[in-house]
C-alpha cells in the first residue's frame, strides 16, 4: 500500500494479487468500512498496521528508515490525516504516533535543558517577564514552530475538546487517539516548540486530561 494526496484529498493505492492496480479515497474506504464493507475495513486495518510498523521502524530516531518514510509520509499528509474527523480513531491515532517518530523525536529537535536550580548569583536576573523569558529562547524554534504550526494549533484544540466534553474518555476507540495527543504533545514540549506564555495555556488543559 502506498498513498498520495493532492488538495487536501489523500488517497490509497495498491496492487492485489492479481497484478490489478487500485486505488481510493482514504475518505471513502472509511465511510464503505463503517457501511460493512469487509474488504474496504481490511484494506485500513492492513493500513494501519502498516503504519504501526513505520513508527516502530524510526523509534529512537533509527534514520534509515526515518530518510525512506519521511520522503513519502510528509509533515503536511501525515497531519492532514490524523486531524481529518472523518477517519476512525483508531487510524488517526496511528497517524499521530507515526508524525511522533518520523518528523518530531528526529534531529534537529533536542531536549529543552530543564530549570537549572544552581546557579551564580550574577546570573540571576532582579526582574524577569514572560516576553524576556522568550526571548532568550533560540531562535530556530521560530523555524520548528512553522513546520509544524498546524500540527501544535490540532493539539490545543483537541485537547481542549476533550476536556469540555461532559464525559471526556467515555470513548475507548477516542481515548487511543487521546493517548497518542497526548503523548505528542509531551514531546513537542520537551523538545521547546512552545513559547513559555503557550505553555502556561496548555497547562491549563492537560491536567484536566491527565
Amino acid at each position: 500500500l502506498s498513498i498520495e494526496y493532492s488538495e487536501e484529498e489523500v488517497w490509497l493505492t495498491w496492487t492485489d494479487k492479481n497484478n490489478d492496480h487500485h486505488e481510493k479515497s482514504i475518505r471513502q474506504l472509511a465511510q464503505e468500512a463503517r457501511a460493512g464493507n469487509a474488504h474496504d475495513e481490511n484494506i485500513l486495518s492492513y493500513y494501519r498496521y502498516q503504519l504501526k510498523l513505520f513508527a516502530r521502524m524510526c523509534l529512537d530516531r533509527q534514520y534509515l528508515a526515518i530518510k525512506e518514510i519521511s520522503q513519502q509520509l510528509g509533515v503536511d499528509l501525515i497531519f492532514l490525516c490524523m486531524a481529518d474527523e472523518m477517519l476512525p480513531f483508531d487510524l488517526r491515532a496511528s497517524f499521530c504516533h507515526l508524525m511522533l517518530h518520523v518528523h518530531v523525536d528526529r534531529d534537529p529537535q533536542e531536549l529543552v535543558m530543564p530549570v537549572k536550580f544552581a546557579r551564580l548569583w550574577t546570573e540571576i536576573p532582579t526582574a524577569i517577564t514572560i516576553k524576556d523569558y522568550d526571548s532568550n529562547l533560540n531562535a530556530s524554534r521560530d523555524d520548528k514552530k512553522n513546520k509544524f504550526a498546524s500540527t501544535m494549533e490540532f493539539v490545543e484544540d483537541y485537547l481542549n475538546n476533550v476536556v469540555s466534553e461532559a464525559v471526556p474518555f467515555a470513548n475507548e476507540e477516542k481515548n487511543k487517539l487521546t493517548f497518542e495527543v497526548v503523548s505528542l504533545a509531551h514531546n513537542l514540549i520537551y523538545f521547546g516548540f512552545y513559547s513559555f506564555s503557550e505553555l502556561l495555556r496548555l497547562t491549563r488543559t492537560l491536567p484536566g486530561i491527565l
